[in-house]
């Protein structure tokens, strides 16, 4: 006999008898109640996989108890199908309102309440594969959860040990998922210079954010070791090529900041926007990518030659990614380069990075950024 369990409840003898021995002819355990008080007693204790409810009874009727066991079973769903008589059928409306399933008239006939049967426990065993499914999925998410957070707090952490942020350089760094692809790292020299970079990985999320990582390391231990910024760009690409998947690369600039300010040397792969303003907050040197993205070409054909810039007191240089640059209206118009000199002209001199987020973010209409967002303002070192 199977384990499967159907609770009858029916106040006639004669007819509990009858559809008790068809049950256990079906194969199935049948366990009969007189009343709901008796159902609901019984299922205090176990919960069957189908209930055959009679709606007249004495001492609780079946409205009453289809009722309570509804809310006894909350979420757990046990199919309840109203065996009744003809005259009855607005008390199976009103069962049916109550948390019933389907009815089943009398005299009940054989053949169709085995159909039924079938079809319910049928329908019962996928609903609760579903719940299970749903219970592995939310413990999946959970433990998702808190390994992105633990991976999020180390990656955090290896960035923010190494790198420091001097007065002169305003940052800003948001993510479009829970991880940043985007990164900036700010490094001094041992000659009194800075190296900086800003890089955006490809994608978004916990995989952009893993591929910034062998970068970090290899621009600060070639920043440490006096490396010219040349050759840092070089073996920072060299590293991407060999360790990243195809597909993955990372688009960044490279900036020397030269001891005492004098000049700056900008190598571009992929960034859309790296301007030198002047005194008056006007544009006075675009700096536009001309190389492919860093990862992307072996050592052999790598190019590592960088622009370089007269940098005086009262300039400012201002870099970002797409997520800036590609922040569209709801027209489909993105923010560009003409949006990112309007706001530095509207912020100028004080409030430039603020200026530009706040312009980007009017510009979505309040909307939440596509993309990750970097930003920096880097003013000369002498004020």
């Amino acid at each position: 006999m199977s384990s499967t369990t159907i609770l009858l409840v029916e106040d006639s003898a004669t007819n509990r008898y009858f559809i008790e021995q068809f049950i256990m002819e079906l194969g199935y355990r049948c366990v009969s109640a007189k009343n709901g008080l008796e159902a609901v007693a019984f299922c205090q204790s176990q919960l069957p996989d189908l209930i055959l409810m009679d709606v007249i009874m004495p001492e609780m009727d079946g409205l009453q108890a289809t009722t309570e066991l509804r809310r006894m079973f909350g979420e757990h769903w046990v199919p309840i199908i109203f065996l009744t008589s003809l005259n009855e059928l607005e008390s199976v409306v009103q069962g049916l309102k109550a948390g019933g399933d389907d009815y089943l008239a009398k005299p009940v006939s054989f053949d169709l309440l085995s159909a039924k049967i079938h079809v319910f426990l049928r329908i019962a065993e996928m609903q609760n594969q579903i719940n299970q499914d749903a219970l592995r999925l939310e413990k999946y998410y959970r433990e998702n959860e808190f390994e992105q957070q633990l991976a999020l707090e180390l990656i955090e952490r290896l960035i923010s040990l190494r790198t420091s942020t001097p007065s002169h350089i305003w940052q800003y760094l948001s993510p479009a998922a829970g991880f940043n692809g985007d990164l900036i790292i700010i490094c001094p020299t041992p000659a009194g210079g800075e190296h900086i970079m800003l890089a955006d990985c490809t994608g978004h999320g916990l995989t952009a954010a893993i591929s910034a990582l062998p970068a970090i390391d290899c621009f600060h231990e070639m920043t440490e070791a006096g490396c010219d910024m040349a050759d840092i760009v070089r073996g920072v690409n060299q590293k991407l090529h060999r360790l990243l998947p195809g597909g993955r690369f990372v688009a960044a600039a490279l900036i020397a900041i030269e001891p005492g300010g004098g000049a700056l040397r900008i190598w571009n792969g992929g960034v859309p926007c790296v301007l030198l303003f002047d005194e008056q907050g006007e544009v006075t040197a675009r700096c536009k990518s001309s190389h492919p993205a860093l990862g992307v070409l072996a050592a052999e054909d790598f190019d590592d030659s960088m622009q370089t810039l007269e940098w005086r007191p009262s300039q400012v240089l201002v870099v970002s990614s797409d997520g800036i640059t590609e922040a569209k209206d709801g027209s489909g118009a993105m923010f560009g380069l003409s949006g990112v000199e309007a706001a530095v002209r509207q912020g100028w001199p004080q409030a430039i990075g603020e200026s530009v987020l706040s312009s980007a973010k009017a510009h979505m209409l309040g909307g939440v950024a596509c993309d990750d967002i970097s930003l920096l303002v880097i003013r000369h070192p002498a004020g």
